[in-house]
């Protein structure tokens, strides 16, 4: 596992969250590169699960791996006890069954993308491929 690519992808997904975040917060236009619809995708009903915005827990992953993946590139002997891996991991593969679901949903019920939040899903997914491989 090579804790600089999952550094990059951490930093990339927390970009994209925080980013999100701000916008929803100061209810500003979301500038979408490919379409349209990211405002109506981040702003829908789906953009919050249990009352608390999606970008919250998705900021609190990426900093998760960011700092298990900072103190990987440290020292790779730091985090010899399986505990900690398999509590990434884990928590990897809930995000990205959460990412499944978001997608499911662009597709399926609201019929519209935002590629934000398609980059955080593939940032997710890509966290767990290099956990797991």
């Amino acid at each position: 596992m090579n804790p600089t690519y999952l550094i990059l992808l951490s930093i990339i997904g927390f970009a994209v969250s925080f980013y999100i975040y701000y916008i929803k917060k100061y209810n500003r236009h979301m500038y979408c590169v490919i379409g349209e619809n990211c405002d109506e995708v981040v702003k829908s009903k789906y953009g919050k699960t249990f009352g608390m915005e999606n970008t919250i827990p998705g900021m609190l992953y990426y900093m998760l791996i960011l700092l298990y993946a900072s103190a990987l590139f440290l020292n790779r002997n730091l985090f010899k006890a399986d505990v900690i891996y398999y509590f990434v991991v884990s928590a990897s593969a809930a995000s990205v069954m959460f990412s499944i679901y978001l997608t499911g949903v662009q597709a399926f019920v609201l019929k519209k993308w935002c590629e934000y939040c398609i980059v955080s899903s593939i940032s997710s997914l890509l966290i767990l491929l290099i956990l797991i491989i």
